[in-house]
């Protein structure tokens, strides 16, 4: 078990020790020797760090009215591109300009460009109508001002999710998702940030069994989880971890949050898989390695 803590702790500390390389030191690549991770697609430790995540940041730093968050963020959500609003030629909005949207992802369609990320799955939505069009519709639908008040009455965050989850094809990795940029952007009154909870997804799931060495229930899975977020101090912190961390991380800084414990549980899947020879091959251009 000790030899796969060492194997997890090394592989966060590589990758972003890379991050580090490229973004502070401004070294040019190879940013590491390690062979899967010159080669293959890994991303960030921190999900602050991930593309589509700093660009939301951004696009909605200045939005401060509630209901326009929320609108903006699961629409974005939906699609996951960097660049999504520029795309489409539209700008944050209050009410979903359904029209515009609609005209901008045809236009795309016919150019032969993406409308999806392919990060990760969303649901079919309405029988015989395209996604992109039944999500529109979804959005058209919400009761902002009602999912709000619900989100507010929420007591734990897991109530907040399952709010959240009330809204037409969103499922609990989506939901977590859009649970996890309000938390960015303190919309939660009950003031809860990312390190206060993550709903694990299969990915995290098939990680924790790796170095667990054994399958997991529901229980196992949290109670394994808490174990490798408290046994990094241990191992990172032997490894001068706070050189290298990242400064303007949401909440348990100089450490990883629960959120990106997670979420490096899915990444090292992929990056044990691949060395294992099992991986699904996804290479890169390592000048654009973030």
């Amino acid at each position: 078990m000790t030899r796969m803590f060492d194997e997890f702790f090394n592989f966060i500390y590589n990758r972003q020790l890379i991050w580090y390389k490229r973004f502070n030191l401004k070294e040019s690549p190879p940013l590491t020797s390690d062979p899967v991770l010159q080669r293959y697609k890994i991303i960030n430790i921190y999900r602050e760090l991930d593309r589509c995540t700093l660009y939301i940041l951004q696009k909605l730093k200045h939005v401060k009215n509630r209901e326009k968050l929320l609108i903006n963020v699961i629409f974005y959500r939906f699609f996951n591109q960097d660049q999504l609003y520029e795309n489409l030629e539209v700008e944050p909005f209050d009410k979903i300009p359904k029209r515009k949207i609609l005209e901008s992802f045809s236009k795309r369609k016919s150019e032969g460009k993406t409308i999806f990320s392919n990060a990760y799955l969303i649901s079919s939505g309405k029988k015989g109508q395209p996604k992109h069009v039944s999500i529109i519709e979804s959005l058209e639908r919400i009761d902002l001002k009602k999912t709000i008040e619900e989100i507010d009455a929420s007591k734990t965050p897991r109530e907040a999710l399952e709010v959240l989850q009330k809204i037409s094809m969103i499922g609990p990795f989506l939901a977590c998702e859009v649970w996890t940029d309000l938390s960015y952007f303190k919309f939660f009154k009950q003031g809860w940030n990312d390190n206060d909870f993550v709903n694990i997804g299969p990915g995290a799931k098939w990680g924790l069994e790796i170095i667990f060495e054994k399958k997991l229930s529901k229980k196992e899975q949290e109670e394994r989880l808490s174990i490798l977020y408290q046994l990094q101090k241990v191992y990172l912190n032997n490894k001068k971890w706070k050189r290298i961390s990242y400064r303007k991380a949401f909440s348990n800084y100089p450490f990883l949050s629960i959120t990106n414990i997670e979420g490096s549980l899915c990444e090292f899947r992929k990056y044990w898989r691949i060395r294992s020879g099992k991986g699904k091959r996804r290479y890169f251009n390592p000048s654009s390695q973030s």
